[in-house]
Formats: C-alpha cells, sequence, structure tokens
C-alpha cells in the first residue's frame, strides 16, 4: 500500500491533489460541502445538523448524478450491510457493490478509549456518525492507500422526515471469503502498518490510523490486505502520545 496523504495534509478538498478520478471527484463534494457547511465551533448540534441537511439537499440538486442514481433504483432489492450501509447491485455495473448510508448517521466514527476497561483488547469502539465531511475525508484516505477505489454515486433522499439525506457510494466488487485477524495482522504489518489495537493499525509515514479493521472489512486480493469498509482518518495528537507511549513495533 502507498499513500499520497500525509499527516499535516489539508488538501482532502482540493481535487488536483489526486491522481485518480474517483478520489478527485470525492475531493470536489468535499470541497462543494465544506463551503456551504462553513462549519464553526459555537454551533450546537440542531445547527449542525439543519447545516448538513441544507448542505447535502443543494448539493443534490447540482451533483449531477442524484436524478439519475434515484431513477436507477425503482425496484431495486436492498441488503443490509452491517451497521452503515444498504447494498445493492445494478444489472449494467455487474463489477460494483453499491452501498447507501442509512438511518440518520453517515456511517460510523471510532471513539478513542485509551483504557479499555473490559479488556477486549480494542482501544477504538465504532458509533454513529454526524459529519458527512468525516464520512467523505474516510474514502479519500483509504482510496491513496492503493488502487482499490471508492466512487461517490449520488445523494439519496431521507428515510424520514426531518432526518439527514443519504450518500451513496460504490465500489469494486471483490471475490472471495473473508481473512481470520491473523491474517490481516500479518499483511497490514507488511505494508507497513502498526498494529495499535484490535482491529486498528496506524501507519507512521502517513498519520492513517484505520479502526474496524475487522475480517468482515476485508478483504485479500493478491498478497494484500483490502480494508474496503475500514474507518480511516488522521491520528489525533492524543493518539498519536498514546501510540508512542506504547512503543508499538
Amino acid at each position: 500500500m502507498a499513500s499520497n496523504v500525509s499527516e499535516n495534509d489539508t488538501s482532502y478538498s482540493d481535487p488536483e491533489s489526486f491522481s485518480d478520478s474517483e478520489t478527485r471527484e470525492l475531493a470536489e463534494v468535499l470541497r462543494r460541502l465544506e463551503r456551504t457547511l462553513q462549519s464553526h465551533s459555537s454551533i450546537d448540534w440542531e445547527e449542525s445538523r439543519r447545516r448538513h441537511i441544507a448542505a447535502l439537499e443543494e448539493l443534490s440538486q447540482a451533483d449531477g448524478k442524484t436524478g439519475y442514481l434515484i431513477n436507477l433504483l425503482d425496484g431495486i432489492e436492498f441488503q443490509i450491510g452491517g451497521d452503515e450501509h444498504l447494498l445493492f447491485r445494478l444489472e449494467d455495473q455487474p463489477d460494483r457493490i453499491f452501498k447507501s448510508t442509512y438511518g440518520d448517521n453517515f456511517g460510523c466514527c471510532c471513539v478513542f478509549d485509551p483504557i479499555d476497561p473490559e479488556l477486549t483488547g480494542k482501544n477504538f469502539n465504532a458509533t454513529g456518525n454526524p459529519d458527512v465531511c468525516f464520512y467523505l475525508k474516510r474514502w479519500i484516505l483509504l482510496n491513496s492507500l492503493g488502487g482499490y477505489k471508492t466512487r461517490f454515486e449520488g445523494i439519496l433522499p431521507p428515510e424520514k422526515p426531518h432526518w439527514l439525506p443519504r450518500i451513496c457510494i460504490s465500489q469494486p466488487w471483490l471475490d472471495g471469503s473473508n481473512p481470520d485477524s491473523g491474517t490481516i495482522s500479518r499483511l497490514m504489518g507488511n505494508a507497513g502498518f502498526l498494529e495499535v489495537s484490535r482491529d486498528a493499525f496506524y501507519l507512521p509515514d502517513s498519520g492513517i490510523l484505520l479502526t474496524d479493521t475487522a475480517p468482515r472489512n476485508v478483504r485479500i486480493s493478491g498478497n494484500s490486505a483490502i480494508p474496503f469498509d475500514a474507518i480511516a482518518g488522521i491520528v489525533t495528537d492524543e493518539v498519536s502520545r498514546w501510540i508512542k507511549k506504547r512503543s508499538f513495533r
């Protein structure tokens, strides 16, 4: 795996920072949303929510994809794909799996717990994510790791009135079964990642932290682990200090 996003990089929303069309498009969508949201630390969750809904509704009217996508979904059967997405396939694109967020959030993020009081081996626990920008950055970071690319497909209406609109992405279909944890650890280590907690891997050169990298979210391609549904982010200062203190090798 190779990454072109560094620890201090602020160019997520600069399409020109990326060479592939999928990531450029994700970065352009992120840039447009950031301009509309104009987040401020003093706003409360209700105001943040209102801004998210308004920004996504504006994007859905102008992104050039949403109307076409909605027309394709007439009669499509959805499957629940874990806690984050509804899954579906399209006959004219059999080599891709489409994923729509569902419920009243944008997939998941992870909460850091340095103590792990229940001794689960996990210091990063998934929870609902209310931030659409975090969701898009997640796919931008995963795209930066190699040739497996996630693509933005459009905005879908909310499941219920006053809920958040949904984001639809797609990914190349991966054959094969899920690997076991030992195989994931070995292949991620070969790619330069440090295993810092159960299902969590850190890439020191870029500052990328992958959490929820459990067997259900990974496929093996050749001699590489593809964390197609891991939660990707840039390590925080708190987590960075914790990793250094524990001296992972």
